[in-house]
């Protein structure tokens, strides 16, 4: 430390041992300003979150291990944008830390014509908004798309409730968020609550916890002149909130405000959710999206790539568009990070660097094992049971149940053998475990509700897997 007179010093010297490519370094680390070295955190700064994520995605390591190879101690780095400089400012008068020499922390990028155009289209890329103008229109999803723009035009007068449902991944919340955006837009004055069923759920409860403010829950929901609820689906089962979003839902209708909801399956498929919920659901319009078709991807793709500047070959196009069909995130992801490989490594996008994008999104996407103790805590949740309990030798009508079902659940996704899901509740033998997945099954066929319980847990196994 006592070769250097201040951080920005020291600074300098890290970037003089990174070995990167000068367009890697004209584009990612040159912006980078040096803030403060707080003990073992580096403190840099740039002007945007988007570098601030290509920076840490990409170049974390290597800017740490030089800073500690200078230093001689451990040192992690942590990067500000524009917006969080004021409050940092406020936490240094208490901190301790070597100060960068006076300079300004915006500087202009070398005059590289080149650079400078592919940063702005990076920045353009990373402020890309999810509006009707940003999103492709295909036989998919174009009824959906309408009629979100005519909720846009006359609010309340056409299609009241709407119900949007696809699989994930397919432009619902792109939608919602268009339609935010278009309001807002247009009408300043409206009152718009754009949430999750989570989020209304955990304001719900919040309100009731705090008691006072529950009347202020129903006036900020009540209130508002549109309400957009994505995946609705996750109250399945949550009997209050479902009360309280029903009499929400007859409030905003009764006043003629404008109601849109999202969902992973159409009103009918919904399982735990009280029948009135499902009927005011079903009375507006219901418009689905399906995966999108080989034109709508290609188109999607193109789109994309122009917003970065990058320019991709035929089969490049092609290859994207065959692998990845059934997820418009998945598309956009791929060309986000071959768009992202092309600036580090400042060369041209080949179907090599699209094939191992591909294989890297894939792998990220395939279901993670859920163990069987997973399955035993979340079914038990269900019927408020513990672990030990269904592990235990008490055999009480809900214990009983929960116990069966769970033992169902296991077999149905683990593929354990008998022997070993008896092992897992208690050591059970061989028979019991075949009475009670003989027992559930038999359940399935007489309960249609209860069928579709059992159905939702299972998917639900799935999409929460540890």
């Amino acid at each position: 430390m006592s070769s250097f007179n201040s951080f920005e010093e020291i600074f300098n010297e890290m970037k003089k041992r990174l070995t990167l490519t000068s367009t890697a370094m004209k584009l990612w680390i040159e912006p980078i300003k040096p803030v403060k070295l707080n003990n073992n955190k580096a403190i840099l700064y740039v002007e945007n979150n988007f570098v601030r994520t290509m920076v840490l995605s990409n170049f974390k390591n290597i800017i740490e291990d030089c800073f500690s190879d200078i230093l001689g101690f451990q040192v992690i780095i942590e990067i500000i944008c524009k917006e969080d400089v004021q409050q940092d400012k406020k936490e240094a008068a208490d901190t301790h830390y070597i100060e960068a020499s006076p300079t300004e922390l915006q500087e202009e990028l070398e005059d590289d014509d080149i650079v400078k155009t592919k940063l702005k289209n990076s920045e353009i890329a990373s402020n890309y908004r999810h509006t009707f103008d940003t999103f492709i229109v295909g036989d998919n999803n174009k009824l959906a798309y309408a009629a979100c723009k005519a909720v846009v035009q006359e609010p309340s007068t056409r299609y009241n409730p709407l119900y949007i449902y696809s699989e994930p991944g397919l432009g619902k919340t792109h939608l919602l968020s268009a339609v935010k955006f278009e309001m807002e837009k247009l009408h300043p004055e409206m009152k718009i609550i754009y949430t999750t069923a989570d989020n209304f759920t955990e304001d719900f409860v919040t309100a009731i916890r705090t008691k006072n403010n529950t009347e202020e829950f129903k006036e900020r929901y009540r209130g508002c002149d549109l309400l957009l609820i994505d995946d609705i689906q996750f109250i399945s089962n949550k009997v209050e909130t479902q009360q309280e979003l029903f009499h929400t839902f007859n409030s905003l209708y009764n006043q003629n405000k404008q109601i849109i909801f999202t969902s992973d399956r159409p009103p009918k498929e919904l399982n735990g959710i009280e029948q009135r919920l499902i009927s005011r659901f079903e009375q507006g319009l219901l418009a689905d999206i399906a995966p999108p078709e080989y034109e709508t991807r290609i188109a999607i793709i193109k789109r994309k790539a122009e917003l970065y500047g990058l320019n991709l070959s035929d089969s490049i196009v092609d290859f994207l568009a065959d692998k990845l069909k059934t997820n418009i995130r998945q598309l956009e992801g791929a060309i986000t990070k071959i768009n992202a490989l092309t600036l580090v490594t400042g060369s041209t996008p080949t179907l090599n660097t699209a094939q191992q994008v591909v294989r890297d999104i894939q792998s990220n996407h395939e279901p993670i094992p859920v163990t069987v103790e997973k399955i035993i805590s979340e079914v038990g949740k269900f019927y408020s049971v513990t672990p030990e309990e269904m592990r235990s030798q008490k055999r009480s009508s809900q214990i009983s149940t929960a116990r069966q079902v769970a033992i169902y659940v296991v077999n149905q996704v683990t593929g354990l053998s008998y022997s070993n899901i008896g092992q897992e509740f208690g050591n059970r033998d061989h028979s019991t475990i075949v009475y009670a997945i003989s027992k559930v099954k038999s359940s399935i066929k007489k309960d249609p509700s209860f069928k579709g319980m059992v159905e939702d847990m299972i998917k639900n196994m799935g999409n929460n897997a540890l």
